[in-house]
């Protein structure tokens, strides 16, 4: 098997796991459902309850297979120089201002995909309501999982997955610029829904090629991680 296709199996092992266990939890919330007699409309909410409640297993996954790629790439040397501080240090200014615009940039991006989101569910206060409702119905420990533990071990472990390891590998096949697509593309499929597929994927281009200039994580790791916090924190606290 060449190189490349190996490489993009891994790249796609998070989806499919996502996927298979995003359909389990779903699966059986629906059938807890049904069972107490619940209308058709509350099913789907009952749905989205559970995925959000039990999604603790993102990181689990994160975690796994980026610690598993950080070994094939030189170990704790590999991510040393991958999160060497000269990152940021060799020119502050510079580094503050891509962090600072690669968080606009993606909380712009999640806010469009909230607004279609929104038009596609009938509206925006209805989008708004039924949102409130989910996350007022959500367990604290989950509501603390999604605003202070996910976005560290997405920021981190799915910078090494899909930059760190994903750009440098396709690269022994293609040219920075294919890599760069093709681990967006997989990066994209990770977060499985269809529109935030879309949207995802315009990020992990946008953080891929920042990769490819400067060639370390640290930068890119610290603008997802508080993308996230703040997105989350919008999105759950409340």
């Amino acid at each position: 098997m060449p190189g490349w296709k190996r490489v993009l199996i891994i790249l796609l092992i998070p989806f499919a796991l996502n996927l298979s266990i995003s359909m389990v939890i779903s699966a059986y919330a629906v059938r807890q459902a049904i069972e107490r007699g619940l209308p058709p409309e509350e099913i789907g909410f009952e749905a989205a309850k559970a995925l959000f409640t039990y999604n603790f297993y993102w990181s689990i996954i994160q975690v796994t297979l980026g610690l598993y790629l950080a070994g094939k790439m030189g170990g704790m040397k590999w991510i040393k120089e991958q999160f060497s501080s000269e990152d940021f240090t060799k020119s502050k200014l510079n580094s503050i201002l891509i962090i600072i615009g690669l968080i606009v940039f993606s909380q712009l991006l999640f806010i469009i995909e909230s607004y279609i989101s929104a038009l596609s569910y009938g509206g925006y206060y209805k989008y708004i309501e039924m949102w409130n409702r989910l996350v007022s119905s959500l367990p604290l420990l989950s509501k603390v999982y999604l605003v202070g533990i996910a976005p560290f071990t997405a920021g981190i472990f799915e910078e090494i997955i899909w930059r760190g390891y994903g750009i440098n590998m396709l690269e022994k096949d293609f040219d920075s610029r294919k890599a760069v697509l093709l681990q967006a593309i997989t990066f994209g499929l990770w977060h499985v829904t269809p529109l935030h597929v879309v949207f995802t994927f315009i990020v992990g281009f946008v953080f891929g090629y920042i990769y490819v200039r400067r060639r370390k994580l640290l930068i890119i790791s610290i603008a997802h991680i508080l993308t996230d916090i703040v997105g989350f924190g919008m999105a759950f606290l409340r």
